[in-house]
């Protein structure tokens, strides 16, 4: 298996790694572990001092357990750079060693990080609360830790490190059990074969959701069976755990930037079919978890919502609007709450990504039509021009990026806030589709009454 990041900042560690090499990939496990000669530090540790460390560190950056090459590869790099074995004395250590820093800091680099959580501290931070005590986190901690890291103060592998070593009652229990079930986990991949299977994305998933099953209660006894059938399992045939990972918007979002808002992912069973017959679905910034199901090519969905409107075809849309029942003052409304874009999808920056692109096809409230725009279309330098109803409404090219990257404009036909957020997606026969997400609000923070819309091209 390749690692899970360019190991730049340990290689530039010339002195400790001897060679140092690999790609991006779905896993921070090692191609290559060829170390050094270690420096004398003190009283050396050994590498096996670590295990509960980098085991607490997967926890709190990924929720599942190491996998065998990882939990090698780390505890000895920390042993190599004789760090401390204990979270709180590797926090000391982040500030005051530039050695401890870029180690931790490899995990936040990581492929898998970055495939697991949007580029949005709030939802980094319910995710570190989920990975490690399995429940969302109040919203109270999420503003004290995520005001820390828009701020800076603090990077995300501190906060992943203060987080958990601050857990305290039922948290401290439960993230303490999932530290030992990780530990137990690992210890059992003793097969090159089981070695292997834990390798796959899906089987990654899976342990996820083996440690989210854990509470302060959960015997560490009977779990351990559970662990033993779990790996016997993950070598077996289909059908087996697949994920698709999503960014999900949401209606109430500040439009203080185009980024998304929240990861999201489906989780169904594959058995050779093309399509998943049904499965669940974790969205929101407080993730909640739905089971979802299909009819033939439409998707339902468990309360709360009631609608759903998807984009593209494949295994799963490529863009899913999820619509719920929304009270505002006129009454009771069906409402595009959150629409989820697959992280296959490559966000766009620049107007000229959108250069001779046309979209025709304006989606609100899970239906089609409704708004005052006809239709949007870009030319060769990535002008927009917005027919209305009465007139046209045009954006240059720099006004167009300048969206895209987050900055609202006024909406002459609604009188409202707009920030647009652009993707291109691939269709099944290879082409390219391109998708707008489209928000509305009358003002640009706190907003309580946003309008979440949908451009597309079908």
């Amino acid at each position: 298996m390749k690692p899970a990041f360019q190991f730049a900042s340990l290689c530039s560690m010339a002195v400790l790694l001897a060679a140092c090499g690999g790609s991006n990939s779905d896993s921070p496990s090692p191609k290559a572990t060829v170390l050094g000669s270690r420096i004398a530090q003190g009283a050396q540790h050994a590498p096996a001092e670590y295990t509960q460390a980098v085991q607490s560190i997967y926890i709190g950056f990924f929720g599942r357990p190491a996998d065998a090459k990882g939990l090698e590869f780390w505890s000895r790099i920390f042993s190599d750079r004789n760090l401390p074995t204990t979270l709180p004395e590797l926090i000391t250590a982040y500030a005051a060693d530039g050695q401890a820093s870029s180690a931790l800091d490899g995990f936040a680099a990581s492929q898998e990080f970055g495939d697991l959580y949007v580029r949005n501290n709030a939802s980094l931070v319910n995710a570190i609360y989920l990975n490690g005590f399995n429940r969302n986190a109040e919203l109270s901690g999420i503003q004290y830790w995520a005001g820390f890291l828009d701020r800076k103060e603090i990077a995300p592998a501190q906060a992943v490190l203060r987080i958990l070593s601050g857990a305290q009652n039922d948290d401290a229990l439960v993230v303490s059990k999932k530290i030992q079930a990780a530990t137990i986990f690992t210890s059992l991949l003793d097969t090159p074969g089981k070695v292997s299977a834990y390798e796959s994305l899906s089987n990654n998933q899976a342990a996820r959701d083996l440690l989210a099953s854990i509470t302060a209660t959960t015997d560490m006894t009977a779990f351990r069976d559970t662990i033993v059938s779990f790996i016997a399992a993950m070598q077996g045939e289909p059908p087996f755990p697949m994920v698709s990972r999503y960014a999900g918007f949401n209606y109430l979002q500040d439009l203080s930037t185009n980024t998304p808002l929240y990861g999201a992912s489906y989780s169904y069973l594959a058995s050779g079919v093309l399509q998943p017959l049904g499965g669940s679905l974790t969205y929101g910034l407080t993730a909640q978890t739905i089971k979802f199901y299909r009819n033939a090519a439409v998707l339902s969905y468990d309360a709360p919502v009631v609608a759903a409107a998807g984009i593209g075809n494949g295994v799963l849309p490529s863009v899913n609007m999820l619509c719920q029942n929304v009270s505002t003052p006129a009454g009771s409304i069906v409402k595009s709450t959150d629409v989820l874009v697959t992280r296959a999808a490559v966000q766009l920056l620049n107007a000229a990504d959108l250069a001779n692109q046309t979209f025709t096809v304006y989606r609100e409230n899970c239906t089609t039509g409704g708004n005052n725009l006809k239709s949007m279309s870009f030319d060769g330098q990535g002008n927009g021009t917005f027919p209305l109803s009465s007139g046209v409404l045009t954006f240059n090219a720099v006004a167009v990026t300048q969206i895209l990257n987050g900055q609202t404009q006024p909406d002459l036909s609604t009188g409202k806030l707009l920030g647009f957020t652009a993707y291109r997606y691939p269709r099944t026969d290879g082409s390219n589709a391109y998708v707008i997400i489209q928000h509305l609000a009358n003002h640009k923070v706190d907003v309580t009454d946003g309008i979440l819309a949908v451009w597309s091209q079908e």
